[in-house]
Formats: structure tokens, C-alpha cells, sequence
């Protein structure tokens, strides 16, 4: 049975190759369109800064300040008047207006309290305690190192420090604590990758586990001669005279195409760690092929029971596409319900995903996998069932 079983593989390699090479190139670029999209929120938001003190001091300062990393990867930030700047804000031109006094400037040099508004968009409203954190830190640090200025001032003063001693104090001061406040994102803060939609997986690691598992899913299905041509009346009951039974029968149904599976995953992982951090190791191997085995499982078992039925290979493609959305590879996961998410965990879709996630770093999903077992129990016992029905109830296709 293996032979024949192979025999009917290797017919259709080629034809099954091709498509699948097409099917790789969409699902990656369909992949990658789709993760940009998710990640769009991460885009510099427009903001309008009125200078109403209009000198060349704060010109220059604002023009120092939006041109630093930490500020431009969060915002644009343009000059403009207070009355464009707020059309602006109603019309949704802008996410925010930042108004500086007249006068903030002087106000900062010599210690004296000053407000400056900040007026956020409705889009943006929902930031306000973001935006004002941020603000109150800002204001916090600059307080601090004008404090230290003024108190070694002071000190200065008290022990009569000659003038032009005093006014290179305030000289240097006043450019270290500058330096140091530009100097801050990159000194002071450490960059780490956050996790998407708290998966474990980056943004584009997530994107690429979704794709990958319906890739592997849906590779199968240009193999309908294997999975087909032997489910007839008149072949199975002449297999079964000779003793072969629905685990002989599909041992080679289940076997070839986990082969090209595994071949196939093999290449993309290559192709893949040009581009993202992968984590091999002995236990993300297993529950590679853990994956692997679901979705050869999945695809052998729902292709013996639908092989009477035409338009079968619609039908299951169909059914991945709905794993691949309830797992949020078409729709960003921050816009699906919760229930649809634990819907997409839990589904066969989730499964495989939950098998090749830890190559990717991600912690193993062991409920959804036990999960997806018992999902692929219940269906080889309904291709077993079939199978033995078949030789009496069947008719040759």
C-alpha cells in the first residue's frame, strides 16, 4: 500500500509543487500586507506647536528638540499659528496642538514657574493619560537640574564668589543640563521589543506563525489523487480482501505529505531567518513536529471523509481561512473580541499555530495543542468509520 501510495504521490509532485510555490508567495506577501497594517498605529502622529513667544531662541530650541530621535519616532511636530493649528485639530489635520507662551523661555532660565496647553484630537483623547504622564516626567526632570543650578548658585552667592566666576557657573551648567536632557533617550532609556497583543511573538513573528500554519495547512490539499482515488467501492473491497485495513490504507496518505511538509518548513525557516530571530532547539523541534503531524492529520482524515463530495478541497480551505481569521492573521488581534481570540486558540487553526510559535520564541501553548489532538482523535476515528462503511454503502466515483 505504501508503494501504491507513493506512487500516486510522486504523480503528482510536480503539478503540487507548482502551486504550492504559488500559494508560498501569496500567503507572504498577504502576510506581510497585513502585518504592516497592525503596525500603522506605530506611525509619527502630526502635531502643530505654536510659538507665541515667535524669538529666535525658542525657534531655535523647538527645531533642537523635534529633531531628536526620541521625538520624531512619536511625532511630527510643525510650526504653525494658533488658529490654523486648532482648524487643524477640528478638522483631524492634527492629533495634537502644543501652545508655548510668551515668554517660556526666559521663564526656564531663571526658574520661574510657566504652563504651557496642550490640547489633544478625539482620536488622540483616549492617550490623555499618556500625554500627561509624559509631560509631568518632562517637567519633573527639568525641574531637577534647574534646582541643582540654582542651589550651586546659591552656594555662590554665599561665599561671594567672584562674577566672573559666578556667570561661567550658570554658563556651564546651563549647557551640561541641556546636553544631558538631548542626551537622555539615547543614554538614559534601554530599548526592548515588546510582545504583539501580549502572544509572546513580535508583531512580525506573529504574522509569520499565522501565514506559516496556514501554509502548511493548505499545502496538503494538491495531493487529491492520494487522498482520493483509492476511496471507491470496487478498490476498497479488494484491498480489504487482502487484508488491509483503514490503518494500512492511510498510513502512506499520512505519511508522504508530512515528508513534504516537513521538507517545505525546513526551506522557509532558512528564508525566514534572514529576517527574524528564530529559537531552534530540541523542544521547539518537538513541537515543530507536533504541528506538522496536526496538520498532515487535519488535512489526510477531512480529505478521505469529504472524497465523495466535489469542491472538497474548497470546503477545507475555506475552513482555514476561518482559523487563520480567528486567530487574527487577517484582522489585527487588537480589533477582534476576546471570544473570537479563545475561539481561534482552541480551533484546529490554533493548534498548528500553537505547534510552530515556539520556533519563534513564544512560550508552548500546551492546552491548545492537547486540544488540537483531541480534534484530530475525533476526526481519525470519522475517516475510520467512513472507511469501513464505504465497501457497503459506497458507490464507485
Amino acid at each position: 500500500m505504501l508503494q501504491r501510495d507513493f506512487a500516486l504521490f510522486k504523480r503528482g509532485l510536480i503539478p503540487a509543487l507548482v502551486l504550492t510555490l504559488l500559494l508560498a508567495l501569496s500567503a507572504a506577501l498577504a502576510g506581510y500586507a497585513v502585518s504592516r497594517m497592525a503596525g500603522e498605529g506605530a506611525r509619527p502622529v502630526k502635531v502643530a506647536v505654536v510659538d507665541e513667544e515667535g524669538g529666535l531662541v525658542s525657534t531655535l530650541a523647538i527645531r533642537l528638540v523635534s529633531s531628536q530621535d526620541s521625538i520624531a519616532s512619536l511625532m511630527d511636530l510643525q510650526e504653525t499659528k494658533k488658529q490654523e493649528a486648532l482648524d487643524g485639530l477640528a478638522a483631524g489635520r492634527y492629533a495634537a496642538v502644543m501652545i508655548l507662551p510668551d515668554g517660556y523661555t526666559d521663564r526656564i532660565r531663571s526658574g520661574q514657574q510657566g504652563e504651557g496647553e496642550i490640547l489633544l484630537s478625539r482620536a488622540a483623547a483616549s492617550s490623555f493619560d499618556v500625554v500627561s504622564s509624559l509631560a509631568s516626567f518632562g517637567e519633573l526632570l527639568l525641574a531637577a537640574g534647574q534646582n541643582a543650578v540654582f542651589a550651586g548658585e546659591a552656594l555662590l552667592r554665599r561665599h561671594q564668589a567672584s562674577e566672573a566666576f559666578y556667570q561661567a557657573f550658570l554658563d556651564k551648567s546651563n549647557a551640561n543640563l541641556m546636553d544631558s536632557a538631548l542626551k537622555m533617550y539615547h543614554n538614559g532609556i534601554r530599548l526592548s521589543l515588546s510582545v504583539y497583543q501580549g502572544t509572546g511573538l513580535s508583531l512580525s513573528a506573529y504574522f509569520a506563525v499565522a501565514w506559516l500554519s496556514f501554509f502548511m495547512l493548505l499545502c496538503g490539499l494538491f495531493f487529491p489523487a492520494l487522498y482520493g482515488q483509492d476511496c471507491q467501492k470496487s478498490m476498497l473491497a479488494r484491498l480489504y480482501s487482502v487484508h488491509i485495513g483503514p490503518r494500512e490504507f492511510l498510513s502512506g496518505k499520512l505519511l508522504y505529505p508530512l515528508v513534504f511538509r516537513a521538507a517545505l518548513l525546513m526551506l522557509v525557516l532558512i528564508a525566514l531567518s534572514r529576517f527574524l530571530p528564530l529559537s531552534i532547539n530540541i523542544l521547539s523541534m518537538i513541537f515543530a513536529a507536533a504541528a506538522l503531524i496536526l496538520a498532515s492529520g487535519y488535512i489526510t482524515f477531512s480529505a478521505v471523509i469529504l472524497s465523495a463530495s466535489r469542491g472538497w478541497q474548497g470546503l477545507l480551505t475555506a475552513l482555514a481561512v476561518l482559523g487563520l481569521f480567528l486567530c487574527g492573521g487577517l484582522i489585527p488581534r487588537g480589533l477582534l473580541p476576546p471570544w473570537i481570540l479563545t475561539a481561534g486558540r482552541f480551533s484546529p487553526f490554533g493548534a498548528v499555530f500553537a505547534g510552530i510559535a515556539p520556533l519563534f520564541g513564544a512560550e508552548p501553548d500546551i492546552a491548545a495543542l492537547l486540544t488540537g489532538f483531541g480534534c484530530l482523535f475525533v476526526l481519525a476515528l470519522l475517516c475510520c468509520r467512513r472507511l469501513r462503511q464505504l465497501p457497503a454503502k459506497g458507490e464507485d466515483l
